[in-house]
């Protein structure tokens, strides 16, 4: 079983004592099967000569910042491109296994086009996928996109 199927239909509560169950078993076993799902999606999707100012930065703002930032709830901040190329390989990880974000949805089943879907396309996930793999090139400081401005993460909102 690979890591994402052991999460995806395990409770919450028993997906940690299959996860170390597995690691003990198969040594590396989950990340291994995360690498190989990385490789084969920058195989095929990856644009090439990825920075991280052109079009990492962009996916981060996007999806991972609100969250990611200092005083929000994310354990660290995704804000610069030191930041987020400190973390580059545990982000491709967990975002190839879809556990980043945080959103669990069947795509299977249902409305697939949610208003606000915090999703990571597989377009996306190839970019970060490639831009690991070629070693995190930051790229020109001209293409980096305008920082984006959110809410204080203290104050409550609905939405």
């Amino acid at each position: 079983m690979q890591r994402m199927t052991i999460v995806r239909w395990a409770s919450r509560a028993v997906a940690p004592a299959l996860l170390a169950l597995v690691a003990t078993l198969g040594v590396g076993f989950a990340q291994d099967a995360a690498a190989q799902q990385a490789q084969f999606a920058s195989a095929n999707r990856a644009p090439a000569n990825v920075t991280f100012t052109k079009d990492v930065a962009p996916i981060i703002q996007n999806s991972c910042q609100e969250c990611h930032q200092p005083g929000s709830i994310g354990p660290m901040s995704l804000m610069t491109y030191q930041d987020v190329r400190r973390y580059s390989r545990r982000i491709r990880d967990l975002v190839v296994a879809r556990e980043m974000p945080p959103y669990q949805y069947d795509t299977d089943v249902g409305i697939q086009e949610l208003k606000y879907d915090p999703r990571l396309s597989e377009d996306e996930i190839a970019t970060i996928v490639a831009w690991v793999e070629s070693g995190t090139p930051e790229g020109n400081p001209a293409d980096m996109p305008a920082p984006r401005t959110f809410p204080d993460p203290a104050e409550f909102r609905l939405a």
